[in-house]
C-alpha cells in the first residue's frame, strides 16, 4: 500500500492523483517512492537536488538512517529513479522525452530518458520553487500529463504562496471584431486551480511543538486527506508526533522517529 511513513500503517487510500501541501516531513516523497509494489518502478522529479538533499540531512529520518544502503531496501531503492530538471522548460522536455526501451514509436530514444519499464508512480517535488520568488523574466509554462495507468503525486510545500497569471475565458467572441477590455492576465492563486486536477488533497500541519529539557522539540503533526467532491465530514485525519532520538550510530545529532 502507498504510504508516506516507514511503516505500512497508516497507508494512503487508493488514489490516481494526489497533491500534498503544507509543511510535510522531507522524507515523505522518499517513503512514497519506496512503497511501490515489488517489481514496480517509481519516478521522482525534483526542482532542486541540493535543496532535497539538504532537507533530508537536516531532518534525519531515523528509519532512513537505519535502513538506507542495507539489504532491506536495496531492491526497492533500485526501482526508484530520480531526476533534477533545473528549469520548468527542462521539466517539460524531460516529461516529453521519457520512453521505455520497448517503445514501438518511431521516435529517437535518449539514453538518459529511457526507462526499463513504465513507472507505476510519478512524483513531482516542489514545482513552486521554479517560480518563487517571483521574477518577471521567468517563463510561465503550462504542461499537462498524458493519461496513463500510473499514479501521480505532487509534493509542494509552497503551493499556497504561488500566484501565476491565469487567463480567463473571454466573455466576447474573439472573432466578432471587438477587443476585450481587459486582456492583462492577473496573478491568481495556483492552489485553488491545481486542486481541481487532483483526486485527493492532503494538507500537513506540523506547527505544534513542545520543547524538551535537552533543548530539542517534539512536533505534534496532523495530516488531513480530502477527496475532491466529497463532504469534509468524510475527511481522513492522521495524528502523530515526531520525536528526536539520539542513539544512532550513523548520526552524531538527533534522528527523528514517528510516534503514533
Amino acid at each position: 500500500m502507498a504510504r508516506m511513513f516507514p511503516t505500512s500503517d497508516p497507508s494512503l487510500p487508493p488514489y490516481k492523483s494526489l497533491i500534498i501541501q503544507g509543511d510535510y516531513h522531507p522524507s515523505a516523497p522518499i517513503h512514497m517512492c519506496l512503497s511501490v509494489p515489488t517489481g514496480a518502478k517509481a519516478l521522482l522529479l525534483s526542482s532542486a537536488r541540493q535543496a532535497l538533499i539538504r532537507s533530508l540531512q537536516e531532518y534525519n529520518d531515523e528509519w532512513l538512517l537505519s535502513n538506507s544502503g542495507t539489504g532491506n531496501t536495496c531492491r526497492s531503492s533500485s526501482e526508484v529513479d530520480i531526476f533534477y530538471p533545473p528549469t520548468p522548460n527542462h521539466l517539460v522536455v524531460l516529461l516529453s522525452a521519457f520512453r521505455t526501451h520497448e517503445a514501438s514509436d518511431p521516435v529517437p530514444l535518449d539514453s538518459k530518458a529511457t526507462l526499463d519499464s513504465v513507472p507505476s508512480l510519478l512524483v513531482l517535488h516542489e514545482l513552486s520553487a521554479y517560480f518563487l520568488p517571483m521574477n518577471e523574466n521567468k517563463p510561465y509554462v503550462l504542461f499537462a500529463l498524458a493519461v496513463t495507468p500510473m499514479r501521480f503525486a505532487l509534493f509542494d510545500s509552497q503551493l499556497d504562496k504561488l500566484k501565476l497569471p491565469v487567463l480567463r475565458t473571454p466573455t466576447v467572441p474573439v472573432f466578432d471584431g471587438e477587443e476585450s477590455g481587459d486582456e492583462t492576465p492577473r496573478p491568481e492563486s495556483v492552489a485553488f486551480v491545481a486542486h481541481k486536477y487532483f483526486e485527493w488533497v492532503g494538507t500537513f500541519d506540523r506547527s505544534d511543538t513542545n520543547s524538551l529539557s535537552d533543548g530539542s522539540e517534539v512536533r505534534r503533526c496532523t495530516l488531513t486527506l480530502h477527496k475532491q467532491g466529497s463532504d469534509i465530514r468524510s475527511d481522513i485525519v492522521w495524528r502523530w508526533s515526531e520525536v528526536p532520538e539520539r542513539a544512532h550510530s550513523r548520526c552524531e545529532g538527533l534522528a527523528i522517529a514517528f510516534s503514533w
